[in-house]
């Protein structure tokens, strides 16, 4: 007898269940509008911004998310398609975007939409797929707010007293060596969050400063947490090789926007600049710890020893990288020009074997003299690197130029010898070693700077273990560049090497700037035209920043290029036909 009644109940229960999840289901249908004509009429919406297109696209998304987790997959694409089509697009939105932002930002948009898109075709989790929604609804919130003139928020993580603080209160400490003295702490970093506690004090200094008018105090002590601090500790190192040297780079100019709030800036605006700041550091911090932001462990904390190994073996494989592109780049050309004209190679080769390894020695000596002129770790190193790198911007513009002019060296060969005497070859071929011996000494000399702290304070096998391993994926990297060329048909490579070099000297130049930005030459702005550019490795490699005194010298780096390279390709096809007509006359 009870068995049937609970045999009843259950039955019951069931029923009651799938009524309720069908009323459900038939409650969200009614709530769900296709389109935003719809949506705008049913909620008696006249005057809209594109932010109340956000919110409406928002229910959109979550709608199709639900139908992904419930195993619909056609109803789920079917509202990413009217999200994108039918509110995006209708609203007017991507219009505007069109119109009054960068090309990028529609792309951006279009690219998110079609991951969600490829992830629910390839049959892809919930998780992957939510996640990919959230991307996309961050993506059209920061859009939306430029286009609206809404500042977005930026949240920030809560000052907290620590042992650090006790100590500030007595004493101002302008280096890590003068704080871990006073802290009883060893030299080296055991806890980064240990060096962001000390960092936080030299910014809540740099904040009171400021607020009593003293702001070449506050300057001074932003340059402090820089200088004195994050590059001293390691910390740049290791964000850049464990998190990503687009963040190192993105933390850097951080510094220089406190730095340039101090220049007539308001209070408000100077303190929210160095609470960005100090998010950023406590952030890196607890990333390198393994911690989450209440110290709780996230279980993706590595030991000491493997996150000096991961930064060593990042930071040489992104500098030594750069370098070996260039350097392999330009051997590949010599021996194509040798093979074509029937030459020993190895003749050309030697003056720019000879500028790389000069190149390397000379690293060596830089390092040694800045460390020996106390000049290591400051604002001199930087100019240093920033001053090499707009020479090596010059050099690579030229030799760029002069590849591309022989890009149809195989048409008129014989005119343009004619043209062209042995000098002008001898001094392309100067340019050649010299543009190796720059990119192997700009990148080899930061790279020693930024071993030393590592050797000096981390653990020295784990340091070399990843310097030797970054070495050998970038011989595997130059072995490849140096045989796959060859293969290559010779316009299409000198016109591809050519275009390398140039987009080399357009991130050399992006780079060296902001060098001479962190180095204190240039100060730096970052207006909402372009503050939207995000930070990544591929823009970190082009040396692309949100700042204007990168990019609007590299746009007219650009657009110089782009007209050198049309008169140089107008002038070979008029050569190569003059010497067609020549040949065909004799």
């Amino acid at each position: 007898m009870k068995t049937h009644l609970y045999r009843n109940l259950i039955v019951i229960f069931m029923i009651t269940a799938l009524f309720a999840s069908f009323c459900r289901i038939k409650a969200a249908a009614a709530d769900y509008y296709s389109s935003w004509d719809e949506y705008k009429a049913s909620e008696g919406i006249s005057d809209f911004t594109c932010n109340d297109v956000v919110d409406a696209i928002d229910n959109v998304l979550a709608v199709a998310v639900a139908d992904h987790k419930a195993g619909n997959n056609e109803d789920a694409l079917s509202k990413i398609s009217d999200a994108k089509n039918r509110y995006w697009g209708q609203s007017g939105f991507k219009i505007m975007m069109q119109k009054q932002l960068p090309s990028a930002g529609k792309k951006t948009i279009e690219s998110d939409f079609a991951d969600i898109n490829n992830l629910i075709k390839n049959g892809k989790g919930n998780d992957e797929v939510a996640t990919a929604v959230d991307v996309l609804s961050a993506d059209l919130r920061l859009y939306a707010n430029k286009l609206d003139g809404v500042e977005e928020e930026v949240e920030t993580i809560a000052e907290t007293d620590t042992q650090a603080t006790e100590l500030f209160n007595n004493n101002y400490y302008a280096t890590w060596e003068e704080y871990t003295q006073a802290a009883g702490l060893p030299v080296g970093v055991t806890k980064w969050n240990e060096v962001a506690d000390a960092m936080s004090e030299v910014f809540r200094t740099a904040k009171a400063k400021y607020a009593q008018g003293d702001a070449e105090g506050a300057y001074n002590c932003i340059n402090n947490g820089y200088y004195g601090y994050y590059e001293t500790t390691g910390f740049e190192r290791n964000a850049m090789g464990y998190i990503s040297g687009a963040r190192k780079s993105e933390v850097e100019l951080q510094f220089s926007a406190c730095k340039s709030a101090t220049k007539g800036g308001s209070t408000e605006e100077f303190n929210k600049e160095v609470d960005v700041l100090r998010t950023m550091i406590r952030t890196d911090a607890n990333k390198l710890d393994g911690v989450d932001e209440n110290g709780e462990a996230t279980g993706n904390s590595r030991s000491a020893s493997m996150a000096t190994f991961i930064a060593c073996f990042g930071i040489i494989l992104r500098e030594g990288f750069e370098a070996i592109l260039v350097v392999g780049a330009i051997i590949a050309y010599l021996v194509k020009i040798s093979e074509k004209n029937g030459e020993n190679g190895r003749t050309k080769l030697r003056p720019v074997y000879v500028g790389a390894v000069l190149g390397i020695v000379l690293s060596f000596v830089s390092a040694w003299a800045l460390n020996a002129l106390k000049l290591a770790n400051s604002a001199s190193q930087e100019v240093i690197e920033g001053v090499t790198a707009l020479i090596a911007v010059v050099v690579l513009f030229y030799v760029s130029n002069w590849m591309v002019s022989k890009s149809e060296s195989e048409a008129w060969d014989a005119y343009i010898k004619s043209k062209v005497g042995e000098a002008s070859e001898r001094g392309s071929g100067v340019a050649l070693a010299f543009t190796a011996f720059l990119a192997v000494y700009r990148e080899g000399a930061e790279v020693i700077l930024f071993y030393q702290p590592l050797l000096a304070t981390g653990d020295k096998r784990s340091v070399w273990l990843g310097f030797v391993l970054g070495a050998v994926v970038l011989v595997f990297v130059y072995l490849a560049i140096r045989l796959l060329s060859v293969r290559l048909p010779l316009k299409p490579f000198f016109l591809a090497t050519s275009i390398l070099m140039a987009i080399m000297s357009i991130s050399f130049l992006g780079s060296g700037i902001k060098e001479l930005i962190e180095g204190d030459v240039i100060s730096m702005t970052s207006p909402t035209w372009v503050a939207w550019i995000p930070s990544n490795s591929l823009l970190e490699v082009l040396g692309i920043y949100p700042c204007v005194q990168t990019i609007v010298p590299q746009i007219i780096l650009t657009v110089i290029t782009v007209v050198t390279f049309v008169y140089w390709l107008k002038k070979n096809k008029r050569l190569a036909d003059e010497a067609r007509s020549a040949q065909a006359g004799s």
